[in-house]
């Protein structure tokens, strides 16, 4: 778990940095994603804290959500590798001659296509588990990004239709876009 945790930084810290930014801002995004990669939600309560003032969002509301989903996939990684290892133990058992002791009722090509399917539920909760943990640093960036992005009214884009004149007096329509910073 601690290589995963280390891959993970690398790749999401050089994942989102493109050019140096000199501005004051660029530093809570940054930090927003890196608190989030380490400890889950973190970067969504960073958030909270440099959201604008007008802006009346909380985001506390993503943590349990956010927690839940680990929670809830890491049990499901625990039970099903805990159903794999038993029926794996038990056919073991059976090949070396043991007793049949946990599954009776069961054959042995039976218990083999039960530990495939656990096997396979338990990789799908790992992939689970990376997903909701992915998607949790994702959003802390995105969030961090469209908080400090400016959206003020001196942004503006104004479309208008127009008639030029071309030769022998006839005109031509035609749309022309201008936009201010």
């Amino acid at each position: 778990m601690k290589w995963l945790t280390v891959l993970s930084i690398f790749i999401f810290t050089s994942a989102f940095s493109q050019e140096k930014d000199t501005s004051f801002n660029s530093k809570f995004v940054h930090r927003s994603t890196i608190l989030s990669t380490i400890i889950p939600a973190a970067g969504q309560i960073h958030n909270n804290k440099i959201r604008p003032i007008d802006n009346r969002n909380r985001l506390w509301w993503k943590v349990p959500i956010i927690y839940g989903g680990l929670s809830f996939s890491g049990s499901l990684i625990i039970f099903n590798q805990s159903q794999f290892s038993s029926i794996r133990k038990e056919r073991l058992n059976r090949l070396n001659g043991v007793a049949i002791n946990l599954y009776p009722e069961f054959q042995e090509g039976q218990l083999k296509t039960i530990q495939d399917q656990y096997r396979r539920q338990r990789d799908l909760s790992i992939i689970a588990f990376l997903g909701v943990y992915a998607l949790q640093i994702i959003d802390a960036n995105v969030e961090a990004n469209l908080f400090l992005f400016d959206s003020s009214d001196k942004l503006s884009l104004n479309l208008s239709a127009e008639s030029f004149p071309f030769t022998n007096n006839k005109f031509t329509p035609a749309l022309t876009m201008g936009y201010r910073f």
